[in-house]
């Protein structure tokens, strides 16, 4: 039975306040078509990072973010579901028992909606343990039969003899009926791996945890994770090869997960880093069984974001394609979706944070020709203040898009810079801060 689990809806006046921030030109020339943009989180006390978004059966659209009184680590989820006409209702706040849901951009809490258009999230639970450098974290799922009204009991996916661990940087799909797909970064072997598990009955009982290759994986670099044909699921993250290469590799497992291919370069420009740039993957598969996957690299001469393409499975990946790249960049965070049917079918939509310029701009591009090529890009965000970590959601040719923009000055960054230049300094649970978060809808041209 699914439990209203310590859940508040918003008053619907202050729900989502939706502010406009700014009417930022898009003419689709890019290829999409841009509204305006409006923050969401007048909800909860213009605060909120690690936003997420998916789109379900009938037009629904969840959002969701976590926020925290006066910004700091007592992180709770936020979700907010639209009806088919686009009205965002007032958000629900969803807490966990065992501990304050982390507002990570690269380990955001991820949305998806099943079949039957029951609503899925995952999201991490932090906890700082004395003698430990990084706080220990627990990978927890809840469900929603009603909409994002209620939600069951938050529940832990990971097999593990306790709940906490190094259990992070993950993804989440749903699959054929009432089948759910989760992966993560695991380090119960003791150093990091990519570890999956699925559940067949809409996320009520999962099966055993899969480590999906013996190699070691890139301890904060997120994963993700699609379904294909079948029984066909892939899974992608960063490795770390000999000699400290880091590349981004893709696998396949043709049993619904319980084994699984030896994973194939997507990545393979040799990059070097001895650490972890906070900056995974993003993978999806399109009608016609082609595997799309994005990345960024801090190869200098060649840094910023790539796509490639596979036609045959994930056996072999097409060249790299460009679409943001100069001689120097920052880490930047890409995410990629594909449109399957109507007039919009082989489109295929890319966004980022621009990790080229002095302040990240999100920006996008989108394919019409399934991945071959792409067209300019179109800027989501105005470039006032740094915006990053961009999600993106597509039903047919409608879009969303939404991402996380930083105070004019964020004391939370500075505290977390200090912490990292002391390899010996316990690292605090993250915090929100002063951040917002912004969303924007449009159209596929």
């Amino acid at each position: 039975m699914t439990i209203p689990f310590r859940t508040r809806a918003l008053a619907a006046g202050a729900a989502l306040a939706a502010l406009a921030c700014a009417r930022l030109a898009a003419d689709g020339r890019g290829g999409v078509s841009l509204g305006d943009a409006r923050v969401l989180t007048g909800a909860t006390a213009n605060v909120g990072t690690a936003p997420t978004l998916a789109m379900g059966p009938g037009g629904r659209r969840a959002t969701a973010w976590v926020s925290a009184p006066d910004g700091g680590s007592d992180g709770r989820l936020y979700v907010a579901v639209a009806d088919s006409a686009g009205v965002l209702g007032a958000p629900v706040e969803v807490r966990d028992p065992l501990g304050p849901i982390e507002p990570h951009g690269e380990a955001p809490p991820k949305l998806a909606y099943g079949a039957d258009g029951a609503l899925y999230a995952l999201w991490v639970v932090g906890k700082e343990v004395p003698g430990r450098r990084f706080p220990a974290s627990a990978l927890r799922f809840a469900r929603s039969a009603d909409g994002g009204h209620t939600w069951s009991a938050p529940a832990s996916v990971t097999d593990a003899p306790q709940p906490f661990g190094s259990f992070n940087f993950h993804s989440l799909q749903a699959g054929r009926g009432d089948t759910v797909y989760a992966a993560w970064l695991d380090g119960r072997d003791g150093k990091s791996a990519t570890y999956f598990t699925r559940s067949t009955d809409g996320g009520r009982t999962w099966q055993p945890n899969v480590r999906v290759h013996a190699g070691e994986s890139c301890p904060c670099c997120r994963t993700a994770v699609a379904p294909g044909r079948g029984d066909t699921v892939y899974a992608a993250w960063r490795t770390v090869a000999p000699g400290q290469v880091r590349e981004v590799v893709v696998a396949r497992s043709a049993d619904g997960g319980r084994t699984w291919a030896a994973p194939v370069r997507a990545q393979r420009d040799g990059w070097v880093i001895d650490g972890c740039p906070h900056a995974g993957p993003s993978l999806t598969v399109d009608a016609a069984g082609r595997v799309h996957v994005a990345w960024w690299s801090g190869k200098e001469g060649a840094a910023g974001v790539f796509y490639a393409r596979s036609d045959d499975g994930g056996q072999a990946f097409g060249a790299p394609v460009p679409l943001g790249v100069a001689e120097r960049s920052r880490p930047a965070h890409v995410q990629l979706a594909v449109t399957g049917d109507g007039a919009a079918a082989g489109r295929v939509v890319v966004a980022w944070d621009d990790g080229t310029r002095n302040t990240p701009v999100v920006q996008v591009r989108v394919s019409r020709d399934g991945g071959a090529t792409f067209g300019p890009a179109t800027h989501a965000s105005d470039g006032a203040r740094a915006a990053t970590f961009p999600v993106l959601a597509l039903d047919g040719a409608r879009l969303a898009l939404a991402w996380s923009e930083e105070a004019p000055a964020e004391p939370a960054h500075e505290g977390h810079g200090a912490a990292m230049k002391d390899a010996k300094a316990p690292m605090p649970l993250p915090t929100v801060g002063q951040r917002t978060v912004v969303v924007r809808d449009g159209r596929v041209d």
